[in-house]
């Protein structure tokens, strides 16, 4: 009875009192649009809430499948002493190439799809788009991968060891230097450098050792290869020797057209274009999800599980 005495009061002070009879037969036509006002207004904050929520999830879903590929990938590296190289035809499968002269097996590609079936980890990302992977340049290069001096090394699969003839062994510091003639210019060597001592006794993995460069502090360009950098251009990681990235949900667009210049994030496109420069946004929310391993996480791995020691 409020509710009807109510209606009644505001059809009298909107339309009159000759209308009072129409309005106690129902609903006028303000109060109609007022109501279909109010519900649009409600669809749209819960379908607003909704997509955030769906976000929100698919997110976490998708940190959790990159944390889970970063795990796969130690645990395929401390049992197999080399990380996979990039799946190109989408088999979920490595691709690799053999050399005819030495049968050195080195990545058909540096960059392509997860190699997920080896791994046992998820092919695709919350989205349903393929997460991309990139491995260190040099890895497609026969010359190279089975080099100890070369940080492509962690990818030597099969094949004779290789190094460079400047690489040599210091018997008084009991240390193996990638150019020992610089080594002795610096002080490190004190004497005459062994450059017969072969650093690897087997032509099996792992082709890389603790020597392996970059070493401690050592930042060369030439070694970093792949390197991460915030928002500002500033190095947070360097000597990447595998990168995970899910697009996140303008993946698909990220793998069709990264040039398209209608992606949410002008960063992301450093993410998608091929090269060894990867953009991460630690002050605003980002589309993408990288996940990667540097050349000082292998080696970590391998010492784990005794991985320099000879079988």
């Amino acid at each position: 009875m409020a509710c009807l005495a109510w209606r009644l009061s505001v059809n009298r002070f909107l339309f009159g009192q000759k209308y009072s009879k129409i309005a106690e037969a129902g609903f006028t036509l303000v109060e109609l649009l007022l109501a279909l006002l109010l519900i649009g207004l409600l669809a749209g904050s819960y379908l607003k809430f909704t997509g955030v929520t769906t976000y929100t999830e698919k997110a976490k879903e998708t940190r959790l499948q990159v944390q889970d590929i970063r795990d796969g990938l130690l645990t395929f590296l401390k049992v197999n002493r080399y990380l996979p190289c990039p799946d190109v035809d989408g088999d979920g499968r490595e691709d690799r190439s053999i050399s005819n002269d030495a049968a050195i097996a080195y990545c058909k590609e540096r960059s392509g799809f997860l190699p997920s079936v080896q791994l046992g980890v998820a092919t695709k990302d919350a989205w349903g788009n393929p997460f991309y992977y990139r491995v260190n340049a040099r890895s497609e290069n026969k010359d190279d991968i089975n080099d100890v001096c070369e940080t492509a090394s962690v990818f030597g699969q099969q094949g004779p060891r290789s190094r460079p003839p400047e690489s040599g062994f210091c018997p008084e510091t009991k240390l193996f230097y990638c150019d020992c003639g610089d080594a002795r210019a610096d002080g490190a060597c004190p004497g005459a450098c062994d450059f017969d001592h072969e650093p690897r006794t087997m032509d099996a993995p792992p082709y890389f050792r603790l020597d392996t460069p970059p070493v401690g502090v050592d930042n060369a360009d030439s070694l970093k290869n792949m390197v991460v950098q915030d928002a500002s251009g500033n190095e947070l990681d360097n000597g990447i020797v595998a990168m995970v990235v899910s697009f996140g949900r303008n993946g698909e667009q990220a793998w069709t057209n990264c040039d398209n210049q209608t992606m949410t994030n002008a960063m992301e496109l450093e993410n998608c274009d091929g090269d060894a420069d990867f953009r991460l946004n630690q002050d605003s929310p980002q589309d993408d999800f990288l996940g990667w391993l540097n050349v000082l996480d292998v080696k970590r791995a391998m010492i784990e599980v005794n991985g320099f020691e000879a079988p």
